[in-house]
C-alpha cells in the first residue's frame, strides 16, 4: 500500500518552473485575485499545495487546518490537504503526521529536519512505521494578516529531480523563505475565503433560525412530525448524512426513551426513519449519553481512532464501518435548563463526493442553536397536548354544567303554558317592587313579562319557548345557599332597570333596542354563580376564578356563565340576530357586567357626576353612552338601599349575614381580622355602616341621576328616607335590635 507522502503522478493545468522569489510570487498573486470565495477552500489549496511542491522540490505537502478548542486554544481540525489530492478529513491522517504538525502548533516556530529518525523528539513515534518512512520535513504555521493562527503546512523528502531517492536530500534555509513567503500569501487568501465562508454561513444560518421559528409557531401532529421538520431544515446546510435526536426517559435519567432520525437523502429529499427504540451496541448512544451527563458539545472528527471510543465501551471496528464525524450537544427544556434529549449529526458529506468532512465549528453553533429551538419546539408540543387535553376536559365540564343548568321539559311546559301576569299586576313598574313571599314560578313570569313589555321578543324574534328555557336556566344558574347574591337579587336588579327605561323617556328614546337587550339580559346574569364571597376573598384564597382572570374574577365568572347558557342549545334567545348585532351584543353585556364591580364603579363615577352637573351628556358620544349604561347597572344592582323601610332593613341582614359569614371565613383561613363591615364583632355597628354606606356610594350616583332625569328621583327618595330610617335605629330610637345569625 503507497504511504500518504509517496509521489504519484499529477496532471497539473500548466507547469510551474520552481519559484524562489521571496518577496512575492506572480502566480500567488494572480491566485489572490482569482475570487476565492467561488473557488472553494478545496481547490485553492490543492493548487497552491502543488505549485508549492514543485517550489521546494518535494515529494509530498500538506496543509491542515487549524480550529478553536473549547478551552480557547488552537487544535488540529482533522481536514488535512495534500498535494497528491489524498485528503484526510479526521479519519486517516498517520500518527507521526499528527504529532509533528501539534508540536508546530505548540512551539509556534518552523520546523526544519534533515532526517526525522535521527531526531530524539520524534524518533520514538516513527519506530512504529511499517514499510516506507519520511526522512527530511519542513512543517511551518500559517498566519492570517490579524496573526491568528488558521493552518500547519508541512513538507515531506527533499529531492532535486524526478525519479531521485527521496531518502538522500533535506530542505535548505532557502527552500523554507520560500514556503514561508507562500504561507504568509496562502494566509491572506484563507482569510479572504473564510470571511467570504463565514458571511455564507451567517446568511444560512439565518435562513434556518427563521424556519425554525416558523416551525415552532405551527401545531404538529406528533413529536415525530416536529423534530423531522426541523431536522430536515438543518440537514442541507450542514451537509450532515443523519441527523437524530434523542429523546430522555423521565423515568430513567441514565438512558433515553426513544429515537428520531432523519436522513439526508440529497437532491430525492430527506427520508424518516421510524421512531425507534435506542439501540445499546451503537457507538451514536454511548456518545449521546456522554453528552447528556457532561451537558457539553462533543465534536468528534475521527470515531475511529476517537479516545472517548475505549472510554464508551466500544470497539473502533463497530465506530468505524457506519460513523466517521460526528457532533452532539444537549437540548434543554425551555423554562427549567433541564436536559430533555441530546442532538446529533453523522458524517459530514464533502460537496460533490461520498467521503465523510469534519463539522466546523459553524456546524457546531448551528447544532446548539437546533437544540435550543428543539427544546423550546418539544416544549410548546407538550403545552399544546396539556392544552388541547384542558379544552377537551374544559368542554366536558361545560356538557355537564350545560346538563344541570338547563330545566326540565315540564318546567319549561309550565311556564310556556301559563297565563303571565300584567307589569301593573306584578308592580313591575314600581321602584318600590320587592319579590319577597313570591313563589319562583312569579319571579320567572315577571321575567317573561318584562322581556314582551320591552317588546324584546318581536323586535329580536326571539322564539318564546327559548326564552322560557333560558329565564329557568338563569335562575337554576344562582346558587340557593347564598344569602343575598341569589335569583332574588338578580329579578330585583332586572326590575329596577326595567322601571328606569320604562319611566324615563329619554332612555327609550335614545337606547337601541339592542342597547336594552343587553341591560336586561346583563341585570339578570350580573350575578350568576356568586358564592357569597367578594373578588378580594377569591384573591386571597388563590381559588382557580383569581388565576383564570385577575381582576374582577366574580364579573368574569358571570359573564363566561351567561355566554354559556345563551348558548346552551334551547337557550339560544339571540339566535335571531346578525353576527354583526350578536356580536356587539355579548360586548355590551360583558362591559355592562363588569360594570357592577364596586371598584370599577369608584374609578368611573367621578367622570359621570360630571357630566351630570354640567348637564354635558351627548347621546352622540359612544363614551357618554357607555358610561351612562355602567352607572344604570350600579344603580339597579344596589337599589335594595331605596326599597320601602321593611324591605330594606330585611335585605339589609342577609347581606351582613353574608359579609360576616365570609368574616368568620378569613379569621380561620387566614388568621387576618377582616374589614369592619364583614367583623361580626361589629354587628351592632350595622346601622352605622349602613348610613357610611349611603354616603359614600348610594347617595351620590342617585342624586347625578334625579338630577339627569326626573323620572329616577324615587330612587334618591327612597335611599334619603333609608339614611334617615338607619340614623334613627343608631340613635335608639327604635326598639328593635338588628340582629344577624351567627
Amino acid at each position: 500500500m503507497r504511504p500518504p507522502w509517496s509521489p504519484r503522478v499529477m496532471r497539473s493545468p500548466r507547469r510551474v518552473a520552481p519559484c524562489g522569489r521571496r518577496a512575492s510570487c506572480d502566480w500567488m498573486v494572480e491566485i489572490m485575485g482569482g475570487a476565492p470565495c467561488r473557488q472553494g477552500l478545496s481547490e485553492v489549496c490543492h493548487r497552491v499545495l502543488h505549485h508549492v511542491n514543485n517550489a521546494i522540490a518535494a515529494d509530498l505537502c500538506s496543509f491542515a487546518l487549524v480550529t478553536d478548542d473549547r478551552a480557547g486554544g488552537r487544535v488540529l481540525s482533522g481536514v488535512v490537504f495534500r498535494s497528491n489530492n489524498d485528503d484526510s478529513y479526521g479519519q486517516s491522517q498517520p500518527k507521526w503526521d499528527r504529532y509533528i504538525m501539534e508540536y508546530v502548533i505548540e512551539t509556534g516556530r518552523s520546523l526544519n529536519i534533515m532526517d526525522v529518525i535521527e531526531d530524539t523528539r520524534f524518533s520514538p513515534e516513527m519506530g512504529e512505521i511499517s514499510g516506507s518512512r519520511p526522512k527530511s520535513i519542513l512543517s511551518l504555521p500559517v498566519y492570517n494578516p490579524r496573526e491568528e493562527l488558521v493552518g500547519i503546512v508541512m513538507a515531506i523528502n527533499k529531492t532535486t529531480a524526478a525519479g531521485m531517492n527521496y531518502g538522500q536530500h533535506f530542505f535548505s534555509e532557502e527552500d523554507e523563505k520560500v514556503l514561508a513567503t507562500h504561507m504568509g500569501m496562502l494566509g491572506v487568501i484563507l482569510d479572504n475565503a473564510q470571511l467570504c465562508e463565514n458571511v455564507e454561513q451567517e446568511s444560512k444560518r439565518s435562513q434556518v433560525l427563521l424556519e425554525l421559528a416558523r416551525l415552532l409557531s405551527e401545531t404538529h401532529d406528533s413529536r415525530e412530525s416536529l423534530l423531522n421538520k426541523m431536522a430536515s431544515t438543518i440537514l442541507p446546510i450542514t451537509r450532515a448524512k443523519l441527523c437524530t435526536v434523542f429523546i430522555a426517559d423521565s423515568a430513567d435519567k441514565a438512558s433515553f426513551a426513544y429515537v428520531i432520525d432523519t436522513e439526508n437523502m440529497g437532491p430525492n429529499g430527506n427520508e424518516t426513519l421510524c421512531k425507534r427504540e435506542c439501540d445499546v451496541n451503537k457507538i451514536s448512544l454511548a456518545y449521546a449519553v456522554h453528552v447528556k451527563n457532561t451537558l457539553e458539545t462533543l465534536n468528534v472528527a475521527n470515531i475511529s481512532t476517537d479516545c472517548n471510543v475505549v472510554m464508551l465501551d466500544q470497539t473502533t471496528e463497530e465506530a468505524g464501518d457506519e460513523m466517521r464525524t460526528l457532533v452532539c450537544t444537549p437540548v434543554r427544556n425551555g423554562r427549567e435548563g433541564k436536559v430533555i434529549g441530546v442532538c446529533q449529526l453523522v458524517n459530514k458529506q464533502s460537496e460533490g463526493a461520498c467521503r465523510a468532512e469534519v463539522f466546523g465549528r459553524g456546524d457546531e453553533r448551528l447544532l446548539e442553536d437546533f437544540a435550543l429551538y428543539c427544546g423550546l419546539g418539544l416544549q410548546n408540543y407538550e403545552i399544546q397536548q396539556k392544552a388541547q387535553l384542558t379544552r377537551a376536559q374544559q368542554e366536558v365540564t361545560r356538557e355537564v354544567l350545560s346538563y344541570h343548568i338547563s330545566a326540565s321539559e315540564e318546567e319549561i311546559m309550565t311556564l310556556q303554558e301559563s297565563s303571565i301576569p300584567s307589569a301593573q299586576t306584578l308592580s313591575l313598574l314600581d321602584f318600590s317592587f320587592s319579590d319577597f313571599g313570591l313563589p319562583d314560578s312569579v319571579t320567572t313570569q315577571a321575567t317573561v313579562r318584562m322581556f314582551l313589555d320591552l317588546n324584546l321578543v318581536q323586535d329580536f324574534n326571539i322564539d318564546y319557548k327559548s326564552l322560557c328555557r333560558w329565564v329557568l336556566s338563569v335562575r337554576r344558574g344562582y346558587r340557593r345557599d347564598v344569602a343575598y347574591h341569589n335569583w332574588h337579587h338578580a329579578l330585583s336588579t332586572a326590575q329596577c332597570m326595567f322601571a328606569m327605561l320604562k319611566a324615563t323617556s329619554h332612555l327609550q328614546k335614545h337606547f337601541s333596542s339592542l342597547e336594552i337587550l343587553a341591560l336586561m339580559i346583563a341585570t339578570l346574569c350580573h350575578d350568576l354563580d356568586h358564592r357569597g364571597v367578594n373578588n378580594s376573598y377569591i384573591a386571597r384564597s388563590q381559588q382557580p376564578l383569581a388565576q383564570l382572570y385577575g381582576h374582577s374574577s366574580l364579573e368574569h365568572h358571570h359573564y363566561d356563565l351567561c355566554v354559556l347558557i345563551l348558548n346552551n342549545p334551547g337557550s339560544e334567545i339571540l339566535s335571531g340576530l346578525s353576527q354583526e348585532d350578536y356580536r356587539r351584543c355579548l360586548l355590551m353585556v360583558e362591559k355592562s357586567i363588569l360594570a357592577t364591580d364596586l371598584a370599577l364603579y369608584m374609578k368611573r363615577r367621578d367622570a359621570f357626576f360630571q357630566l351630570a352637573e354640567r348637564e354635558t351628556l351627548s347621546w352622540q358620544d359612544q363614551e357618554h353612552r357607555e358610561l351612562l349604561s355602567s352607572m344604570l347597572m350600579t344603580a339597579s344592582d344596589i337599589c335594595a338601599i331605596t326599597k320601602p323601610w321593611p324591605v330594606q332593613k330585611r335585605t339589609a341582614s342577609l347581606i351582613a349575614s353574608e359579609f360576616f359569614a365570609q368574616g368568620d371565613r378569613e379569621k380561620n383561613e387566614f388568621n387576618i381580622r377582616p374589614i369592619a363591615v364583614m367583623n361580626r364583632e361589629n354587628s351592632a355597628r350595622v346601622p352605622h355602616m349602613q348610613m357610611e354606606y349611603i354616603d359614600g356610594i348610594c347617595a351620590p350616583l342617585y342624586k347625578a341621576l334625579a338630577g339627569m332625569f326626573d323620572s329616577c328621583n324615587p330612587l334618591f327618595e327612597g335611599c334619603m328616607k333609608n339614611h334617615e330610617n338607619w340614623q334613627r335605629l343608631a340613635q335608639g330610637e327604635e326598639d328593635e335590635v338588628f340582629a344577624t345569625d351567627g
